[in-house]
């Protein structure tokens, strides 16, 4: 995430650390703020949170997020809008996207990472349990959403791209982080079932609708692409439409 940001970076940049947790990434944006340009973190970078008192980075500090979800923030403040492993945490993953554009400059650029559901591992586990990987059970009569236990809304690349269109992002990407090597010997065994089964797939779609496969192009081929298979999380970049 920080090398994705780096390009993005620079004295009077505004960027918002959104789920920011203890502060990790936090401090690591910070750092690069100090030693590349010698400004005070709290010139560039604003964190927030649901559980700000967790929050452990002394250099800036970070708002309290309400329950309703709305950031506390005017529209347009940031140029770039960072959140790490937040989104599978939020009911309302579609008024999420909203809030990122909402104070997103125009041409502004959103960084969401979330768990790679897509993942071979993961699409076994769901095949066998009915869970993706880091998601299970949940208590059915309390709330944790600082741990694990608060990953309650898994999503997967197609739909975080659906949801971040509809708030009126545009050039949407992604990008991944650790392979996983469990996640390719599964596909050593099950490939041709994957390859079949996905173009099959995309035949019986293009006869249905053609125009929504041209559309949807770019996509389809980062879903069944060897990197989505294979990464543990995935990071969607997206820049929020600047035209009138």
């Amino acid at each position: 995430m920080l090398r994705l940001l780096m390009p993005h970076l620079s004295p009077t940049a505004k960027i918002l650390d959104l789920g920011a947790g203890e502060g990790y990434f936090s401090m690591l944006v910070g750092n690069v703020l100090r030693e590349q340009w010698g400004i005070a973190p709290a010139e560039v970078l604003s964190a927030c949170d649901v559980t700000p008192e967790i929050f452990r980075y002394d250099e800036i500090p970070c708002t309290r997020i309400e329950t309703d979800g709305h950031l506390p923030y005017g529209n347009g403040t940031f140029d770039a809008v960072c959140s790490l492993e937040v989104v599978e945490h939020v009911e309302d993953q579609f008024a999420f996207c909203r809030e990122i554009a909402r104070v997103l400059r125009p041409g502004g650029t959103a960084f969401i990472s979330t768990p790679n559901i897509l993942n071979l591992n993961s699409r076994y586990r769901s095949l066998h349990s009915g869970f993706a990987t880091l998601f299970n059970p949940l208590p059915l009569t309390g709330a944790d959403v600082v741990h694990t236990s608060g990953h309650i809304h898994p999503v997967s690349y197609y739909y975080l791209a659906f949801a971040l269109y509809r708030a009126g992002m545009r050039a949407v990407s992604v990008d991944y982080d650790r392979f996983k090597r469990s996640a390719l010997a599964i596909l050593a065994w099950s490939w041709p079932f994957v390859l079949l089964g996905h173009i099959g797939f995309l035949l019986k779609l293009r006869r249905r609708n053609p125009a929504l496969v041209s559309e949807n192009a770019a996509l389809l081929r980062d879903t069944a692409s060897l990197r989505m298979l294979t990464s543990r999380s995935i990071i969607v970049r997206a820049v929020l439409d600047n035209s009138p």
